[in-house]
């Protein structure tokens, strides 16, 4: 594992070294710094996204950038090795988004950079995911490019996340390198006599805290996102383009990348509103992209600009189970969701407005308009189940053959989800959603496992051997159903007793499960 320009000072050249060279964000790689790497191997895999950082020559010095110039480069109009390679081959998409918890976080992206091509999941919306911190810049300022007060918010939002949510990972994105620093050399100071934050801030974790400018965060990726603008207005109160890389072009790619490094919520904060921004003023697209991303961020998340998403209706079959659980005072959204794929139904909470309790989905367009049998009848319902729905299943078949025994088994479903969703919103701990569905007469049943591994509970995490924990791994797995990772730890942590989910327990089981995966990749290639 090496950077392209390292290659060809740590490796000789005589030969093929490799039978396969792999370009991970190759976007950022150049097709000349590629040309090393690719005279080791018999193949190559480039993987990346058109859509997020080019390579990154906006501080280089002009002088440098003329240099390199040469009219008769072959590669010349080809900004990257993905870009070459794109010219060259039929590439192939990965369309399925996993990241985002709640579709909000990806539904900005999603239309207005990839035009909602990205397959993503709605969230069950127990929180909202996307909000706008608009501070009040102070007179006479003088810092147009690190607003004093943005600093003083974006530590206070540090600070309240390290209290209140210290196992979730935290990042700091920025438009410039000196706010960036401002960021850095506050929190420094204030660690100082705050010893009682070392534990959220210590480096032994998995995904550390970071606070990072746009050029550096791609390939980052943290639970919680906070965006800082920086850029304020002058003393005479206008408001100055000068945004740096995001003017250049290219810099709305490097907004998209920005805006999609958070898993659970992301907040934006900035000392001037998308109003205060004249479309006029300025024709660069990373501009445009700002404007319309504060507005979004304003608006929670709902308000994604002009561009209108699909609309898909209900056919026959999903409107009749719609009308008959209305009918028994049921409340009802339907389509649920932002891009191709939608929930058919998604029940509400009686009485709380807005509170999402049960995802119900039938076997109707959406269902068949799914690629494999794999993705319509495991894989979406397994991943709105890791992102914290309940789930409930009404087969065509069923309801036709008996419609009253199915509407009973909805309406059983809902009054399960609601009793689940009181205890949660209560504080409770409520059970992990199930399916309640009809089993499959072909569906895999799961192995039975054979006798749990011995192994005393312990105090710390600490005091589990690699080996222990490697058992325990293998253990869960060898029901042979599919488990995403995070249900792996989370089944693990109930396992061995822990009562918080803390950061050094989840990297620790994270490290064991990785090595699990490792050893099943091994015995597959032997």
């Amino acid at each position: 594992m090496a950077s392209p320009l390292s290659v060809s000072h740590l490796l000789p050249m005589d030969r093929k070294l490799f039978d396969i060279v792999l370009f991970d964000e190759a976007s950022q790689v150049l097709p000349q710094d590629a040309v090393p790497a690719l005279l080791r191997a018999e193949r190559a895999v480039v993987a990346g996204d058109r859509h997020q950082l080019p390579p990154t020559q906006f501080f280089l010095a002009e002088e440098e950038l003329d240099d390199d110039e040469d009219e008769d480069a072959p590669t010349k109009g080809f900004e990257s090795i993905l870009d070459l390679m794109s010219g060259l081959f039929e590439p192939w998409s990965l369309d399925w988004h996993y990241r985002s918890k709640d579709e909000s976080l990806i539904a900005f992206s999603n239309r207005h950079i990839y035009s909602d091509r990205l397959v993503t999941f709605p969230g069950p919306g127990k929180h909202r995911a996307v909000e706008h911190n608009l501070v009040t810049q102070g007179p006479g300022d003088g810092q147009e490019d690190s607003t004093s007060a943005e600093v003083a918010k974006v530590l206070e939002l540090i600070l309240r996340h390290a209290a209140e949510r210290p196992t979730e990972t935290l990042g700091v994105i920025t438009l410039g390198i000196k706010h960036q620093q401002r960021i850095e050399r506050a929190v420094a100071e204030v660690r100082v006599g705050r010893p009682e934050l070392d534990e959220f801030f210590g480096e032994g974790h998995r995904e550390r805290f970071f606070v990072k400018n746009l050029e550096r965060v791609q390939g980052d990726e943290r639970d919680a996102i906070i965006l800082s603008v920086g850029y304020g207005k002058d003393r005479a109160g206008n408001l100055p383009y000068r945004f740096g890389p995001i003017l250049t072009d290219g810099g709305e790619r490097r907004l998209n990348v920005a805006v999609t490094r958070a898993r659970r919520r992301m907040t934006v904060v900035s000392s001037f509103g998308y109003s205060d921004m004249d479309p006029k003023r300025s024709s660069a697209k990373g501009v445009e992209f700002l404007r319309l991303y504060l507005q979004f961020a304003a608006s929670g998340g709902e308000n994604r600009g002009d561009v209108q998403g699909p609309s898909v209706p209900l056919n026959d079959f999903e409107q009749g189970i719609h009308d008959a659980l209305t009918a028994r005072g049921v409340p009802l959204v339907k389509q649920w969701g932002a891009s191709g794929y939608r929930i058919d139904l998604v029940a509400q909470h009686p009485t709380r407005a807005g509170r999402h309790v049960l995802a119900i989905e039938c076997d109707g367009a959406t269902y068949h308009s799914a690629q494999s049998a794999r993705d319509r009848d495991r894989l979406r319902q397994q991943h709105l189940e890791a992102l914290g729905w309940r789930f409930h299943r009404i087969w065509s078949t069923d309801w036709f053959m008996n419609r009253q025994e199915e509407l009973t088994r909805a309406l059983s479903a809902y009054e399960d989800a609601v009793r689940a969703a009181d205890r949660e919103d209560s504080g409770e701990v409520a059970g992990k959603p199930r399916a309640r569905r009809a089993q499959m007469a072909d569906e895999p049943e799961p192995t039975p496992r054979d006798r749990k591994p011995s192994i005393p509970i312990r105090e710390s995490i600490d005091q589990y051997t690699e080996g222990e924990l490697l058992r325990i791994v293998q253990w869960i797995a060898s029901d042979g159903l599919l488990r995403t990772d995070d249900q792996i730890v989370d089944e693990m942590i109930e396992m061995l007793g822990f009562e918080r989910r803390g950061a050094r327990i989840v990297a620790t089981i994270s490290g064991a499960v990785a090595l699990f995966i490792d050893c099943c990749v091994m015995n597959a290639i032997a």
